[in-house]
């Protein structure tokens, strides 16, 4: 038997609609085989507020993250971006973490939006100087990038960690160096991920994190259905194997590793963990 409310999804969007009509279903499934606490990536101010709805029925089991994701970025114009940063200023007090904020420079995704992109995550780093709040980030194709970001604007005082880490040791160890928490996920669990597996090999426990990233990025074992949180016992699983520990060493000491960067979390834990109807 799985011991209830133990473990920790560090990453994933439960406010997706997607997941419209089996929220509750996918909750309570993760919840009885031990994944208790479920920490969001914010996308922008419509997702906030689903994430905020969320929390209220789940108080003890939903960490609010808020911050313009890349995405949102690139399908809003500059003024509309200016306003979000405002409201995100206002309401960042509400959340455990600022996120998911950064670059993704893939030219399907990026179009003409590089300066943007720049100014709205040096914006969002700016927030996390001021609110010590830690980071969650999102980079694809932009490890240097984001890299020379962080020396000119400094990393900020709580850091934060790189969601859905997929790639070398080279550079799991550049982020490492700036302090950066590193969260694994479904593409671990892929045979032909050499590249992950070595670094995940290499990459030291304390700071390691695991995360579903649902409903996106499902392990082989989810293959074609929405990707749930409890997926990440696969990731935990394959972790295991790469590190020659039992899956639930890699759950406890990653859960273990999130109460340390976001050290808001144990504040926010509640007496009852009854969701309210």
């Amino acid at each position: 038997m799985v011991p209830f409310g133990r473990w920790i999804d560090a990453h994933g969007h439960l406010a997706d609609p997607r997941w419209q009509g089996l929220r509750d279903q996918i909750i309570d499934e993760a919840r009885a085989k031990g994944i208790h606490f479920f920490m969001q990536g914010g996308v922008g101010p419509e997702d906030w507020k689903l994430q905020e709805e969320l929390s209220d029925r789940y108080p003890s089991h939903i960490g609010l993250c808020f911050g313009l994701h890349p995405y949102w970025v690139i399908d809003h114009e500059d003024d509309e971006c200016e306003v979000a940063l405002d409201v995100l200023a206002a309401q960042l007090g509400k959340a455990l973490a600022i996120g998911e904020m950064g670059l993704d420079f893939r030219p399907h995704i990026e179009k003409d939006s590089r300066d943007k992109q720049y100014h709205i995550f040096e914006q969002q780093i700016e927030l996390a100087h001021v609110s010590a709040k830690p980071m969650v980030l999102h980079l694809v194709q932009a490890h240097d990038e984001a890299l020379r970001v962080f020396d000119i604007f400094g990393m900020p005082p709580q850091k934060g960690m790189v969601h859905s880490f997929n790639g070398s040791w080279g550079k799991a160890q550049d982020f490492l160096k700036k302090g950066l928490f590193l969260s694994v996920g479904g593409p671990v669990c892929r045979p032909e991920n050499k590249k992950l597996h070595q670094a995940v090999k290499e990459m030291p426990l304390e700071y390691l994190l695991i995360e579903s990233d649902n409903p996106d990025q499902a392990p082989p074992a989810y293959k074609g259905r929405l990707n749930p949180p409890e997926s990440i016992w696969e990731v935990a699983r394959t972790i295991g194997e790469l590190k020659s520990l039992d899956p639930i060493e890699i759950l406890d000491i990653t859960t273990a590793n999130f109460g340390r960067l976001f050290n808001g979390y144990s504040a926010q834990l509640k007496s009852s963990a009854t969701p309210r109807n």
